[in-house]
């Protein structure tokens, strides 16, 4: 697993520091013979995700449906070398009109063709992933855990936060108020779900740098795509609160991933936009669409063995 969309998701909310991913729930097993140490198993859990994250270096193409309080967007992406490069399908579900196609395609070629644009992005995309793994590698420390039985063959753990863990950031002291489940695949010692509420509001700087309100949540359902390769399939943010000096925070948005197909792993932004550009890239049938619709609704842990 690469998860490069996982920390991407991650990294989309490293600002407002909250962190929490989960899968729809599933049948109970409760009668399972819970594992020796419960700490270990989440504890190797995360250092498989962690190592994966570097181990996987290969590219892919997939379909993003993104909504938010601005209304709904569907896009066809390439992960290349440089960074990934998009083409917008729908706007509010209805295929662009020309002005709207010409901007889009216009987009495009000014990343393709803006060497400095891309360092930027690259720099800032960089220091974004770093902050995300942190927070991943601190999750074992950050919480006590308890087995708390079985959803379709996998291990449910409780979490809540340890009250002698000294956060060493300030994104990180959204733990002491963050209480739930993570999901475990038994025996590939996956990540499947982790699933968090903030139960109490959080402040930054004393309420003077930022607050996020009792309640926020934030949601990433995960799964093997293809050939051993896990990626997230659908993040679902919730949040509300205060940026710095009274700026509102109200960040309610939905992501769907799918139709994932590998590309060459050297593939670059020039490649990529030979790709987007096809004429049958910007054909989106009635089939596609409704896969946005269903990719939700659908069973997200896939067994590899």
């Amino acid at each position: 697993m690469s998860s490069r969309i996982f920390l991407r998701s991650i990294a989309g909310v490293i600002s407002l520091g909250l962190l929490a991913v989960s899968l729809p729930v599933y049948g109970q097993n409760a009668a399972s013979p819970p594992p020796a140490d419960i700490t270990n198993l989440v504890r190797d859990t995360i250092n498989n995700e962690l190592k994966a994250i570097d181990s996987d270096h290969t590219r892919w193409m997939y379909r993003l449906h993104r909504e938010d309080e601005k209304g709904s967007i569907d896009r066809e992406v390439v992960e290349t070398t440089e960074g990934n490069l998009s083409k917008t399908l729908l706007f509010n579900g209805q295929p662009l009109n020309t002005e709207q196609r010409e901007k889009d395609k216009q987009r495009m070629h000014e990343l393709v063709n803006d060497p400095e644009a891309r360092i930027r992005r690259e720099k800032r995309e960089k220091a974004d992933a770093e902050k995300a793994r942190q927070l991943l590698k601190g999750i074992p420390d950050a919480f006590i855990f308890t087995y708390d039985g079985m959803e379709d063959e996998m291990i449910r753990v409780a979490y809540r936060p340890n009250p002698h863990y000294d956060p060493p950031s300030r994104e990180m002291t959204v733990y002491h108020a963050m209480s739930g489940t993570l999901l475990v695949h038994p025996s590939l010692k996956r990540l499947v779900r982790l699933e968090g509420r903030l139960f109490e509001d959080v402040n930054f700087g004393w309420g003077l740098l930022g607050h996020l309100d009792k309640g926020g949540s934030f949601k990433v359902v995960q799964k093997d795509v293809g050939q051993g390769h896990w990626e997230s399939v659908l993040v679902d943010l919730n949040i509300r609160g205060r940026a710095v000096i009274f700026k509102t925070i109200a960040v309610h948005q939905k992501q769907v991933f799918s139709g994932f197909r590998r590309v060459p792993d050297d593939i670059t932004l020039n490649k990529a936009l030979e790709i987007l550009e096809r004429p049958e890239s910007s054909i989106v049938s009635e089939e596609t669409q409704e896969h946005f619709v269903t990719a939700e609704k659908q069973s997200p842990v896939k067994s590899s063995h």
